[in-house]
């Protein structure tokens, strides 16, 4: 009867060692590269979470300055249209004095017409409307009048729509950087499980889904502005 080979005998009990130290130095080289993967995702959220402070202060401010126009352009749009008002009833009673033949008193309310009005007023007599048809119903029509704030007005309600989408754009920007936040959250999870999982497929999987999660984020973070 032939003896046993001891060689073959220590190969085959040495053997679930041998395996457990290379999972042990496979297990080594993750650690600390997913260290170094959780930190580079820890610095990248502190940015990003200052990034969208930064945005949402932005956006805010855009908001307020939006709101102010938004006022100042209605309350110049209704100054104007109690100042056209006036002069309409002005220019009423000057016609109503013309038709009664009392000269005098449509040169007093001619005289007192503003100088905008008056100009309106001139140009619109030059057309000779009670003799000519074609003439301007009245001197208030947009060519020969315009109210007092009228540009003004239309200035803030443009400065105002373009804070409005600028405000709006901040918001969307702020909105990502938080995004971002979430997803380097995702790393820093599937980084740390990496390193405490037994089995070498899971340990790989997670690592790898940490890692390309987190260049992801990072190729999204870039293409935000500052």
């Amino acid at each position: 009867m032939k003896a046993a080979n001891p060689d073959r005998v220590k190969t085959r009990t040495d053997l679930p060692a041998t395996t457990e130290r290379e999972g042990q130095e496979r297990k080594r080289w993750v650690e600390p590269v997913a260290a170094l993967l959780m930190a580079l995702a820890t610095l990248s959220t502190a940015w990003c979470s200052f990034e969208s402070a930064a945005w949402t202060r932005k956006s805010n401010r855009l908001m307020n300055e939006f709101n102010t126009l938004e006022r100042k352009a209605g309350l110049l749009t209704m100054q104007g249209t109690q100042q056209a008002t006036i002069h309409a009833a002005m220019f009423m009673q000057v016609l109503a004095a013309q038709q009664a033949g009392n000269e005098k008193l449509v040169n007093f309310y001619v005289e007192r017409f503003p100088p905008d009005v008056r100009k309106a007023y001139d140009a619109w007599i030059a057309q000779r409307p009670f003799e000519n048809p074609n003439a301007d119903p009245h001197p208030f029509v947009p060519k020969l009048y315009e109210p007092r704030g009228t540009r003004e007005a239309a200035d803030a309600t443009a400065k105002a729509a373009t804070n409005q989408q600028k405000a709006g754009a901040a918001g969307s920007i702020s909105g990502q950087y938080l995004a971002n936040t979430v997803l380097f959250a995702t790393v820093l999870f599937f980084a740390s499980a990496s390193g405490k999982f037994e089995q070498r497929r899971v340990r790989l999987v997670a690592f790898s889904f940490a890692t390309a999660v987190f260049i992801f984020a990072v190729v999204r973070t870039a293409m935000l502005p500052i």
